[in-house]
């Protein structure tokens, strides 16, 4: 009993997004309900999917690119953190210029967040 009634709501809530995106489709293109065929709507889920492909393959290839310069996500995700660990240094590098204001430090357990 429980599988038939997820069943026709998984259904009805398809129906009603590709329903919804018919009639944004249609008036994206200036026509009345209904005046979309379904093969021109068919045209344009194609031409959006080709698109999401591409920008897919396009982010791909440029991380593929950043990749081969050495510089990998977890080289970055180190350099987060080895500025988030020199927070003494500035609170140092502060104190002995005079002229400079005071910087605000959060101290989460050893480590201050300057």
């Amino acid at each position: 009993m429980g599988l038939k009634k997820a069943m026709g709501i998984l259904v009805f809530s398809t129906q009603a997004v590709i329903g919804y995106d018919y009639y944004i489709q249609t008036r994206a293109a200036g026509l009345n309900w209904g005046d979309l065929s379904a093969t021109d709507y068919s045209t344009i889920l194609q031409d959006r999917f080709t698109r999401a492909r591409a920008a897919k393959e396009a982010t791909s290839l440029a991380g593929l690119a950043a990749a081969g310069d050495g510089q990998s996500i977890w080289s970055e995700a180190a350099g987060y953190g080895k500025s988030l660990l020199s927070g003494g240094q500035q609170v140092a590098d502060a104190q002995n210029n005079e002229n400079a204001p005071q910087p605000v430090c959060i101290r989460r357990g050893n480590v201050a967040d300057c």
